[in-house]
């Protein structure tokens, strides 16, 4: 019996030290990341934005796209290394929901400001953008990069959490640069051909935008009756007009003459729906003016006859 009590003896404290060597439990979790105060939470959010601030401040003097290149490199190397240290720690508590969504903004930034920014290829006008205002618009699209919408709630949010963040440090508005801008005479005549009775009093609404306004016979408008200039929020009247014919409009700034078209902003417009009855017509239009619109034509009695037509989109010509 005592032998056998001595196994049982040893067979327990084999046990007992298999329990205490941890043979039955879970290993410890690992802590999170540290938990800031919020004294030392606001001193990370002052380092960050005093990390970002020279270099935003570096972009509006930046006179070459190459150099905004080299500042949104720059800028996005620092947001990208802010990015991985503020997302080695854990906020106040507080602060959690507006961490958060800094961490998303400072990971989309380090992405996207990375990216260069290409002053080449055609504008809407199917020419080289003149390099002052390709200068200009790689600025303001830096500057919207860093002032998108996710970022608005941010500074409340941490104001609440007891912390001080006004945003990312904008640059100012670049200001926009002197572009040549060359303008015909209102109603000065571009293009003549054939003559007839029936005119067409043009209104250019746009209130931003010259146009070149073709009355043309059949689909090209390349070969018109005739062509006139109206300025903006001005009204033409062209006559000497062979019936049936479509109108055609170019809108945009700088009117170069070789090429008979602009050279920025251009949009182009097409009125489907010939005006097929001699007369007196008038039609106003502007860029926005798409789908059903009415034609107003004066008959001889002085009566009025509205004609509906749809204004569409036009291929570039």
């Amino acid at each position: 019996m005592g032998s056998s009590f001595v196994r049982a003896a040893a067979a327990c404290v084999l046990l007992l030290v298999a329990t205490a060597c941890g043979g039955s439990e879970q290993p410890p979790k690992p802590s999170g990341p540290p938990e800031l105060s919020v004294a030392d939470y606001q001193q990370k959010l002052d380092g960050l934005v005093a990390a970002i601030r020279p270099l935003t401040e570096q972009l509006n003097p930046a006179a070459t796209l190459e150099q905004v290149n080299q500042v949104r490199g720059r800028l996005g190397a620092v947001l990208g290394e802010q990015h991985t240290a503020f997302s080695a720690f854990a906020p106040p508590k507080s602060a959690a929901v507006p961490h958060r969504a800094l961490i998303e903004d400072l990971s989309s930034f380090g992405t996207d400001l990375r990216k260069p920014i290409s002053g080449t290829g055609d504008n809407s006008c199917g020419v080289p953008s003149p390099e002052a205002l390709s200068l200009h618009e790689a600025k303001v699209a830096t500057r919207k990069t860093l002032g998108r919408p996710t970022t608005a709630p941010l500074p409340e949010a941490f104001t609440k959490a007891g912390l001080q963040f006004a945003g990312w440090p904008l640059p100012p508005e670049p200001a926009m640069p002197e572009l040549e801008t060359r303008r015909p005479g209102n109603g000065e005549l571009l293009q003549r051909g054939p003559g007839g009775p029936t005119t067409v009093t043009i209104a250019n609404n746009s209130g931003k935008l010259d146009a070149v306004v073709f009355a043309v016979a059949g689909e090209d408008p390349a070969r018109p009756l005739a062509s006139v200039f109206v300025r903006r929020d001005s009204t033409v009247t062209l006559s000497g007009l062979s019936v049936p014919f479509e109108l055609y409009y170019k809108f945009g700034n700088d009117f170069d003459a070789q090429r008979r078209g602009f050279t920025r902003d251009c949009e182009y417009r097409r009125v489907h729906g010939a005006l097929d009855t001699p007369g007196r017509w008038s039609v106003g239009i502007d860029t926005s003016t798409l789908g059903k619109s009415m034609l107003l034509r004066l008959t001889p009695s002085g009566a009025s006859d509205y004609r509906s037509v749809r204004i569409a989109e036009a291929a570039p010509f």
